[in-house]
């Protein structure tokens, strides 16, 4: 593929020439080939590739081997056609690899309008005329799926046990420690003096100097947002003559103490702006001058989620008193190890579970006695449910839209799925106009017969992609159009997939989970989730310390 020369260039001292210059100009073209481009022959080699791209060679016997041999007859025999035929092979090898080296220049600068060039990490999307309006549609219903309809204005449809050791104080091996010396405050609040004593209910004796006290740092709202707050809370000793020791307010043990508001900006950090620890640590540390450790991060995700249990528990009550569920899982990584997240949703209140597979164990335990309408995709685990199924129209249209940009030319196929796109728009149409309502949608149930009547049960294919989706759509008939014959049921799983995208998202950024507090990481993830639905406020919610997301008004 290149032109070759001697390192020790022995033509160029024979004939007294400086060749430095020459062989500083020398490319091997083959180096810009190999692994990078693949022409449809079976080696690189010159003559296979040059003859792919157009060029020939006068000489049908032309070869390197062969130039040797014309090159002894020459010299062996002083015959003028041999050195004629030599000269005319190595004109045409110059020729066709100029012409080569054009060709990709040409590759360069054209692939991408080139229709004859492919990318084998990112193959062009063809299709013909037909194809390209099926795509076009299915755009717009996988584009207004993801808005949920919110922004309908902007959507077109038209083509488009144990031995434990006594606890030690101080953190434990391997964790950061952090020692907090009292903060001076002017705020101080004295309670009343303890009059009775805790163990037998007799009179304390009131003795001055003995102190209990205890400061928290906590934050109070101000305009703008919120800023540090320290208060040192005081209550006198009382003295138990029956005992012989003092007793003060249980509370007002220890030194200082982080309040209920800024635990809540910990756990608004984690969960909402989906800091790593560090991250947490070090603002922290820049904006309220508060040092703590990491540990005291994870014992604030598990006091919370403690503190939320009942809220946990009212979320998931009205989630199985709904008409529909949303319910979806994914994979994640935790510290190494593969688990599956499940959320359940009802578009208001989301769910959030952990197991440590993807069995259906956990979905059956949790709505064996759902009477409502389950939406999921088309994982068989949910159809072991006895409930009533929707199945998400999104992840059919997007499966079929993909199998077309790759079949492009399957013709039955194609046909096939126009006939689904003559069906599946109108609807979509109708919901897009006056929602999912069932007076509107009800009407589209003798046009779904005719579909399967003409497309799925009176005709067979050839095509394999053709006969994969009449398998998937005679087997869920009922359950991918339940939706228009009910009010309000949602035709796509999209709502689950958003509750679910916060932790995908988090996992991306930074995957900084740890097995023995993921659970209660979910409590808390579903909470702010179930806020945003509701469209309130996560921070406040948890600031104001009340249980119930539905019944709380900023």
């Amino acid at each position: 593929m290149s032109v070759r020369y001697d390192q020790n260039p022995q033509l160029g001292k024979r004939y007294q020439i400086e060749t430095e210059n020459v062989r500083k100009q020398l490319i091997n073209l083959n180096t810009h080939i190999f692994g990078k481009i693949y022409f449809p022959v079976k080696s690189n080699r010159l003559k296979e590739i040059g003859s792919f791209i157009g060029a020939s060679w006068t000489a049908k016997n032309a070869s390197g081997l062969q130039s040797i041999i014309w090159r002894y007859r020459w010299d062996e025999a002083n015959d003028r056609k041999f050195k004629d035929l030599l000269i005319e092979y190595n004109r045409e090898d110059c020729q066709a690899a100029k012409l080569l080296a054009d060709k990709i220049r040409e590759i360069a600068d054209k692939a991408e309008l080139q229709s004859n060039i492919d990318f084998i990490d990112n193959p062009k999307k063809r299709t013909d005329d037909i194809g390209s309006e099926i795509h076009g549609q299915f755009q717009a219903i996988l584009k207004f799926a993801h808005t949920g309809g919110f922004d309908r204005k902007k959507i077109e449809f038209e083509n488009t046990q144990t031995n434990e050791q006594p606890k030690k104080r101080g953190a434990k091996l391997g964790h950061v420690g952090t020692r907090r010396s009292v903060p001076l405050t002017e705020n101080v609040i004295v309670r009343e003096p303890l009059k009775i004593c805790p163990k037998c209910n007799s009179d304390l004796i009131k003795e001055q100097g003995k102190i209990s006290e205890r400061t928290f740092i906590d934050l109070c709202s101000k305009e703008g947002g919120y800023s540090k707050e320290i208060t040192k809370i005081q209550g006198t000793k009382g003295y138990c003559k029956h005992f012989y020791r003092y007793y003060g307010y249980d509370d007002l043990r220890g030194g200082v103490v982080f309040g209920h508001g800024f635990q809540s900006w910990i756990i608004y950090e984690r969960m909402f702006l989906r800091l790593p620890y560090t991250n947490i640590i070090e603002s922290l540390d820049e904006q309220f001058g508060e040092k703590i450790s990491p540990g005291s991060i994870a014992i604030t995700i598990r006091k919370f989620a403690k503190y939320y249990t009942e809220t946990n528990s009212l979320i998931a009550s009205r989630i199985l008193t709904s008409p529909f569920i949303h319910a979806d899982e994914t994979k994640i990584n935790i510290q190494g190890a593969e688990y599956y997240v499940w959320v359940f949703t009802d578009g208001q209140h989301v769910l959030l579970k952990m197991s440590e597979t993807r069995e259906a164990t956990l979905v059956i335990d949790l709505l064996k006695d759902y009477k409502g309408i389950l939406i999921s995709d088309f994982y068989a685990a949910y159809d072991s449910l006895t409930c009533l199924h929707q199945k998400c129209l999104v992840h059919l249209i997007r499966d079929m839209n993909d199998d077309l940009w790759k079949l492009p030319f399957d013709y039955e196929y194609q046909e096939f799925i126009r006939e689904f796109k003559n069906l599946i728009v109108p609807i979509i149409k109708t919901v897009h106009a006056h929602g999912l309502s069932k007076a509107h949608l009800s009407s589209f149930s003798a046009e779904v017969d005719i579909f399967y009547e003409k497309n799925i049960f009176g005709k067979t294919y050839q095509s394999d992609v053709a006969l994969k989706y009449k398998k998937r759509l005679k087997k869920y008939k009922d359950s991918l159009f339940r939706f228009i014959h009910y009010d309000g049921i949602p035709w796509n799983n999209n709502m689950a997939e958003r509750a679910l995208r916060h932790l995908v998202v988090q996992e991306n950024i930074s995957n900084t989970f740890f097995k023995s507090i993921f659970s209660d990481h979910l409590l808390l993830l579903g909470i702010m989730q179930t806020c945003r639905f509701q469209k309130k406020s996560f921070l406040k919610f948890l600031i104001s310390g009340e249980k119930d997301v539905d019944s709380y008004n900023e």
